[in-house]
């Protein structure tokens, strides 16, 4: 006879009730209802009048079969109850060092735009399977069910991730625009990791899976320890005693292992530590990269016009890829952006028919001062050049300047003579109209728009 958690039971036993009640179905004790319900859920086949005589009298209709068995369907559970399980589980936390300064003392939508950003290269960084159990503000929780990973698989993990992240950050120093304080800070981010190996089980929570054991406990307590490093790998004995390649770590390892204790609520632990800082040696020099498109010589438009907004406010709005399509003729969305902060090298497609002919561009050769503003939107595959400028004229009002070239071809000198000037003419002049209309109603109901893009760095008080 299987057995049913409380719960289940006490509904099936309930639903058997409110059938009994109808009159259609004899009296049964609770051990004969709990012998049909077990024969049930071991699949044995499905109640029906003609079958189980013993519940159905003979008059039954053939309705109330139907209706038991979809609540038999509904509601039981179809596999014995039976306790949850542990078993040997690997637990790898990476955790960005310096998040909680970082966020409290820096601009909140960049700070939380650049730590998504480096979160989503960690996951990305993943080669040996690692399987994320939920993100923890400044952390991943991953774990690997089964055997640990040798001394060599998991080390070149670490090494792996802590060159990726770092490679992340020069890059975004180098290519970035905003001179906001999480911006300019993010290079001052570190990464460490901790590593265990426990017994583990799995707690189910409505549709959530959670991590559950003393060996989780263990891991994130870790999190806090003396090891004098700044950005390490901390590596416990449990784990090093689960694999008999941990004998060949320090062949294994960039720098010699450091040994250490713990002593937690919990008891004491004993791990070694390996520093990171060997490997800055491998994170490669960010390349910067010419997205000019050579040839592009050929003037469709030369359009200007007056917004009526604050250059900040329309360079904020012109930026922000993801948010062409409030102002930018025929676009209904943006996709397949690499950043969500803007800067050189930042790609997106307008979504215009929603198909592979939606042009995609690279924004890139931005140069910001307080007063000018120029920068380039290149579409390499249809050979087109998007090139704006914006000028202060006063407080609250903003010349700009929209030029489009075009790398030409015999079939385009013929669509040109065809009214592809024409075209974009038309196109830039209702961009422009929408973006002016667009920044009035951001100024009149005083929002700001998402990017936020600081020109200048904020003076010190």
């Amino acid at each position: 006879m299987s057995i049913f958690s409380n719960d289940a039971f006490l509904q099936l036993y309930s639903d058997f009730v409110k059938y009994r009640k109808s009159r259609l179905f004899k009296r049964r004790s609770l051990p004969a209802i709990h012998a049909r319900c077990s024969e049930r859920v071991n699949g044995s086949e499905y109640i029906t009048p003609e079958k189980h005589a013993d519940v159905f009298p003979p008059t039954a209709p053939k309705q109330d079969s139907l209706a038991l068995n979809a609540t038999f369907k509904a509601r039981i559970i179809m596999k014995p109850y039976t306790p949850t399980s542990t078993q040997p589980t690997l637990l790898f936390i990476p955790d960005i060092s310096g998040f909680t300064q970082f966020v409290h003392n820096t601009e909140i939508t960049h700070s939380q735009h650049i730590i998504e950003e480096l979160l989503e290269v960690l996951i990305d960084a993943n080669e040996i399977g690692l399987v994320v159990s939920e993100i923890e503000g400044d952390a991943i929780l991953f774990y690997l069910e089964g055997k640990a990973p040798t001394a060599a698989e998991l080390l070149a993990q670490v090494q792996r991730m802590y060159v990726k992240f770092h490679a992340h950050l020069k890059k975004y120093e180098t290519h970035r625009i905003c001179q906001c304080g999480a911006c300019r800070m993010a290079n001052q981010l570190a990464l460490k990791f901790v590593v265990h190996y426990g017994d583990i089980a799995h707690k189910q929570v409505k549709q959530y899976s959670k991590l559950f054991g003393k060996d989780v406990i263990v891991a994130h307590r870790l999190m806090k320890n003396e090891v004098p490093h700044e950005e390490y790998v901390l590596l416990t004995h449990q784990l090093i005693n689960a694999c008999s390649s941990w004998v060949q770590i320090e062949q294994a390892a960039w720098a010699a292992p450091e040994s250490g204790e713990g002593t937690y609520d919990f008891g004491s632990i004993s791990y070694c530590s390996i520093p990171l800082d060997p490997l800055k040696n491998h994170v490669p020099e960010p390349t910067i990269e010419d997205y000019s498109l050579p040839g592009a010589t050929t003037k469709l438009v030369a359009f200007e016009t007056v917004i009526e907004a604050p250059i900040e406010l329309v360079f904020d709005v012109l930026s922000d890829l993801s948010a062409r399509h409030h102002w930018m003729l025929g676009v209904t969305g943006s996709d397949k952006l690499n950043s969500r902060i803007p800067q050189h090298g930042s790609t997106h497609r307008c979504i215009m028919n929603g198909d592979e002919s939606d042009p995609f561009f690279i924004s890139h050769n931005f140069e910001t001062s307080s007063e000018l503003i120029t920068f380039t939107d290149t579409n390499l595959k249809d050979g087109l050049v998007f090139v704006y400028r914006l000028r202060r004229i006063g407080t609250a009002v903003t010349r700009a300047e929209h030029h489009i070239f075009m790398k030409l071809h015999f079939l385009k000198e013929l669509l040109l003579k065809r009214g592809l000037k024409k075209k974009y003419q038309g196109f830039a002049e209702g961009s422009w109209h929408n973006m002016n209309r667009y920044c009035k109603e951001l100024v009149e109901e005083d929002k700001q728009p998402p990017a936020q893009i600081l020109l200048e760095p904020a003076a010190v008080a």
